[in-house]
């Protein structure tokens, strides 16, 4: 099985004109991670740092493991700004982001605000072709074009938050870069598209102990699938939650989360296939989030006295 999946990667890599639309991983904490998808979220749960491992496809070597970190301070003169770093190892290829946000706040009213967010930093990728288990040692030109590369990267979001729901739209790089290699007449190219992110959610009071939080994020890149996470928390006076998410790639999702300490969140999700083909990939998946808080501010959120939500 091993043999025939690295078959059938130097087969793609043999392919003259090859081209592709770079798909940005997702992480089922998307409300915890959004200075990924949308800068302008950054500063908005005040100065903490986060930290969310990813691994996909459990019990599969070399299966995707998406590692995240960002550090994000706290709002002063109506700005803020954070530093992310994200890694993505897939196989025998890596690939990941490191860029700073800048995030600037409009008060439209007492609890309404906008935000206008900035993201600079760079792209890398890097692909180990020494690990292959290649079928001859004699050279080859399909992988002799392939090289490892980094590029810069701008994004730019918008965030409109108010005291019962948050409306955004953000692109976390809005550079189409495009790549040409030629190896002994043998052309490969590869495309980094902008992905759109489209995300919103609310904060309905159910009682004074219990209030229900439904999100979506909906990601779309051209050439590409679209894909959405429609999810939906409950939360018990703001320091324990359970969830639901359901994707549009047949998979669902269970989380859990305690913010009960004053200095420190926890969170773990398990997402599973409802796939019906038997050629399918049915792997689960587990996700860890955990985030340290450094101050007491933090996004606006609904009263739970059922007499103010809506």
């Amino acid at each position: 099985m091993k043999t025939s999946k690295h078959a059938w990667f130097v087969l793609l890599l043999t392919i003259s004109g090859i081209g592709f639309s770079q798909e940005q991983p997702t992480m089922l904490f998307f409300t915890e991670n959004t200075p990924f998808y949308n800068p302008a979220f950054t500063g908005t749960y005040g100065q903490v740092a986060t930290v969310n491992n990813r691994t996909q496809w459990a019990g599969v070597t070399d299966a995707p493991v998406l590692q995240s970190f960002s550090y994000q301070r706290d709002f002063k003169n109506k700005v803020a700004w954070g530093l992310s770093f994200q890694n993505e190892k897939v196989f025998i290829e890596k690939q990941g982001i490191l860029a700073i946000d800048y995030n600037y706040r409009l008060d439209l009213s007492e609890n309404s605000k906008l935000y206008l967010g900035l993201k600079g930093g760079a792209y890398f990728k890097s692909i180990d072709k020494a690990r292959l288990n290649r079928l001859t040692n004699s050279s080859n030109n399909a992988l002799d074009a392939v090289r490892n590369y980094s590029n810069p990267l701008l994004g730019v979001g918008v965030n409109l938050d108010t005291q019962y729901f948050f409306l955004s739209a953000g692109v976390p790089n809005l550079l189409n870069s495009k790549r040409y290699k030629e190896s002994e007449g043998l052309v490969t190219t590869a495309t980094d598209r902008p992905n759109l992110y489209l995300s919103t959610g609310a904060t309905l009071g159910l009682t004074k102990s219990l209030a229900l939080k439904p999100a979506i994020l909906y990601r779309g890149v051209s050439d590409a699938p679209n894909f959405y996470n429609l999810q939906l928390m409950l939360e018990l006076k703001d320091k324990v939650g359970v969830g639901v998410s359901k994707m549009n790639n047949d998979y669902f999702g269970a989380m859990f989360i305690f913010k009960g300490m004053s200095f420190l969140d926890l969170g773990y999700a398990y997402e599973f296939s409802n796939r019906s083909s038997n050629i399918a990939l049915k792997e689960n998946n587990h996700e860890l989030f955990v985030r340290f808080k450094f101050s007491n501010t933090s996004k606006q959120t609904a009263s739970l006295d059922s007499k103010q939500s809506f």
